[in-house]
């Protein structure tokens, strides 16, 4: 049986990883849960201790200063030993049973990759309109500079064969949000094969995403760019 490592970054989710912890442990109750505490200030922290004292197959990471979101994914893909590793956002936003059926591709393909907006347009996708121009537009750059054809980046969810993670290393140049880019990018220069998955979404209040983070990002993207 295919054992599975499903890694959450979170910071300051004290309002939402219990709801988020609830579906993952209905959704994939025998799997391991690693949460990286990326520089929380709220009672995530004690959320999660409390949860551990019941689920034995729950792991937590406290990190005192904010990592990025790149940060701690990295981190907790330095703990992930199951034979099936991925991460997914703190806001339970993605239909966790849609995940659960699209990690049969792996049979064939070595990451799976979720999307909002394959095969929908722009009316179609649950999310804010200034989000949805943002994420078309960095959709273009991506496309542009790294050749990377897909239609979603930067969805929440992305699984891979733990070999991936062993090859591609944890040597990131992006620590903050366009972490999945680069990872993609890294995977596709050594000739990982990606499916990418339309997953049913809903938009959650609370993101940690904020428009002024598209400057770091955009300084990211070229410096994965030039390094290419």
């Amino acid at each position: 049986m295919t054992k599975i490592s499903i890694i959450i970054p979170a910071y300051n989710e004290g309002k939402r990883i219990e709801s988020t912890l609830i579906s993952l442990f209905t959704t994939f109750p025998n799997e391991e849960i690693i949460v990286v505490s990326n520089g929380s200030r709220d009672n995530t922290v004690e959320i999660l201790k409390t949860w551990k004292t019941k689920h034995s197959n729950l792991r937590y990471i406290e990190f005192p200063e904010k990592l990025g979101k790149g940060g701690a994914i990295i981190e907790g893909l330095k703990l992930a030993n199951c034979d099936v590793v991925g991460f997914l956002d703190a806001d339970d936003a993605f239909d966790l049973n849609y995940i659960k059926n699209s990690l049969f591709e792996l049979s064939q393909y070595d990451g799976i990759i979720s999307s909002k907006w394959k095969g929908k347009n722009i009316f179609q996708v649950d999310e804010p309109i200034v989000r949805k121009i943002f994420s078309r537009g960095w959709n273009l750059l991506i496309k542009i500079l790294l050749d990377l054809d897909y239609y979603d980046t930067q969805a929440g969810a992305k699984f891979f064969k733990n070999e991936v993670k062993n090859k591609i290393g944890y040597d990131f140049i992006s620590k903050g949000f366009a972490f999945d880019v680069e990872l993609l990018h890294k995977m596709k220069i050594n000739n990982f094969r990606i499916k990418e998955v339309y997953i049913p979404s809903k938009f959650v209040e609370g993101s940690t995403f904020r428009l002024k983070h598209c400057k770091n990002m955009f300084i990211d993207l070229i410096k994965i760019w030039w390094s290419k």
